[in-house]
């Protein structure tokens, strides 16, 4: 056990990440809520810094503020988390006059959350006077406060040289590691490959027919399709969040569920909740290797009928893999099951395969499955049952294999769903990839020797970051979950500091960040069991040296042995 128990874990939030500009800052309830009066209150973060630094020592280090100035509850960006929620939009129940799932053609839409800022015409009033805006837009979770603290985060990320104090960034999953090549792509692909029609609006409505041709050729060259992906299977957009935000809100009807293991990727809740308000239901399946076994499916299958007991119509289910915030594949008996699931409860299996190609070799977890693609799945064949192959749809995207998150593309590939592929085909244009992104990846995918040496460079660079971040931890004492892909690392710093509550893992989120170093809390991801954080390796090193050696010295961390990578 380390000398750092939970009872120390005190905070100090000096540090707000509420923007500076942006988004209104919610009023407390203290505020007048006359319809007549504009409020003329200054944003948080000016009265914190005005406040602070009047008391500040000029010599001290000092930085925008990190909480507002509220004692008892303090609106930090942990607390911000929960502003997403898995509960944003209530269950029917018998209060309601309902005794199921009301079925019509165009669903009222649930009421506003008790906790949004905007969800009532009178609480808008409080900051807007304008006219009236939609119940549909204002009435589902805010992800206000969460944009402007995120906003802030990124803007004082920490830098060697112009940004020393700033805030170094391990809880983001973006890959630094091959910057050199992409910028070398992105200069010579735009010079040699863009043309006049790149000016255009183009040949399609989705992206391009030579971006669906190069992604057609990833796909069959690797993920191992059990039959050939095509070109017009394919729907492109800017980034895998527009292309599920219009699968989903094409699949589903307001107020329906979407079942998905947890701990799950936090995205998914402003992804599949802001426009879609679909419900996600998170099924905590069993701890360890059992999460990633066929019987976890059973769990599913029990929360399927608990919620539909309570009137909430099931229509989909999400499976990413490899997973995140677990950075793990899984196997190919686990796919099936889910697949199997789905058939005999008529849904749609929606696999998120963004982490596909960032497999890496790790030398403590030789037994880590291949990634398989559910692409690769034949259902039939290989269950002996009868497969409705128009229930699945596969969405993949350049961010994370091609570490470029800004450059936003995205696909959805669906094989046997030409109604689908038509319904998104009405509102493509609203995510259309623009052109110097399409012409940037197609060159890319469509030089094979690049590609494969872009892929092998990269799984060798995660390889040893990887190595290094997870012999630091368990040099530390610190239990790392087996992982083989992904950014990121799983660690359990609530068994090494002595805690095992959702308020000391706030604590130490909040201490951390305090002291210039950001990592993800597990009940970021709906994780049940608290201590657990996700960790971002795939950082410049001299960064993840610096966040590192910030989290020893703030949570009184010790080396019990060396590690040489």
């Amino acid at each position: 056990m380390s000398s750092t128990s939970s009872k120390d874990l005190s905070i100090n939030t000096r540090y707000s990440l509420q923007a500076p500009r942006g988004l209104p800052s919610p009023l407390r309830s203290t505020t007048s809520s006359s319809s007549q009066t504009r409020s003329v209150s200054s944003p948080a973060s000016t009265r914190l810094v005005t406040a602070h630094a009047q008391s500040l020592d000029p010599n001290d280090e000092y930085r925008e503020p990190t909480s507002l100035d509220d004692v008892d509850e303090p609106d930090t960006l942990m607390s911000c988390f929960g502003s997403l929620s898995i509960s944003s939009l209530p269950p029917l129940s018998a209060k309601d006059g309902v005794s199921g799932p009301i079925v019509t053609r165009f669903p009222k839409p649930p009421p506003p959350r008790e906790s949004s800022v905007l969800g009532t015409r009178e609480e808008q009033r409080k900051i807007y006077l304008g006219p009236k805006l939609s119940d549909r837009a204002t009435g589902g979770p805010d992800a206000g406060p969460l944009i402007d603290r995120f906003s802030c985060l990124f803007q004082d990320q920490y830098d060697c040289v112009s940004n020393p104090k700033g805030i170094v960034s391990l809880g983001v999953a973006e890959n630094f590691l091959m910057q050199e090549e992409c910028l070398e792509l992105i200069s010579t692909a735009l010079k040699d490959n863009f043309t006049p029609l790149d000016l255009s609006y183009g040949d399609s409505l989705w992206g391009s027919r030579r971006i669906n041709r190069a992604l057609a050729g990833l796909y069959n060259d690797y993920f191992d399709p059990s039959e050939e992906v095509k070109p017009e299977q394919i729907i492109t957009g800017v980034g895998c969040s527009a292309v599920l935000d219009q699968l989903f809100y094409t699949l589903m009807d307001e107020g329906e569920a979407i079942l998905l293991a947890a701990p799950y990727y936090t995205g998914f809740d402003r992804d599949l909740i802001g426009r879609g308000r679909v419900r996600l239901i998170p099924v905590h399946v069993p701890v360890g290797e059992e999460a990633f076994g066929p019987g976890c499916l059973e769990m599913f299958a029990q929360k399927l009928e608990e919620v539909e007991k309570e009137g909430i119509r099931v229509r989909a289910v999400i499976v990413c893999n490899p997973q995140n915030p677990l950075g793990r594949t899984y196997p190919r008996s686990t796919l099936l099951a889910y697949a199997r699931f789905c058939e005999e409860r008529d849904l749609h299996l929606v696999s998120d395969e963004i982490y596909a190609l960032s497999v890496y070799d790790n030398k403590d977890f030789l037994q880590a499955e291949p990634f398989t693609s559910m692409l690769s799945l034949n259902v039939e064949k290989e269950l002996g049952i009868e497969f409705d192959k128009a229930r699945m749809h596969v969405v993949y995207g350049m961010s994370k294999d091609f570490c470029s998150n800004g450059l936003r593309v995205g696909s959805l590939i669906s094989q046997n769903n030409p109604l689908l592929l038509r319904a998104m085909a009405n509102t493509s244009m609203l995510m259309k990839i623009s052109s110097p992104a399409d012409v940037i990846w197609s060159a890319l995918l469509l030089d094979p020797p690049r590609l494969k040496s872009f892929i092998q460079t990269n799984k060798s660079k995660l390889t040893e970051a990887h190595a290094y971040a997870r012999g630091w931890f368990v040099a530390r004492g610190i239990e790392v979950a087996n992982s083989n892909a992904g950014n990121f690392i799983w660690v359990n710093l609530g068994a090494k500091l002595g805690f095992t509550d959702a308020s000391s893992e706030k604590k130490v989120f909040q201490k951390l960040l305090d002291g210039g170093v950001y990592i993800a809390p597990g009940s970021a991801y709906h994780y049940h069991i608290a201590g657990w954080y996700r960790v971002t390796f795939s950082v410049p090193r001299g960064n993840l040296i610096v966040g590192l050696d910030k989290i020893e010295r703030l949570l009184g961390l010790s080396p019990t042995y060396s590690v040489v990578n």
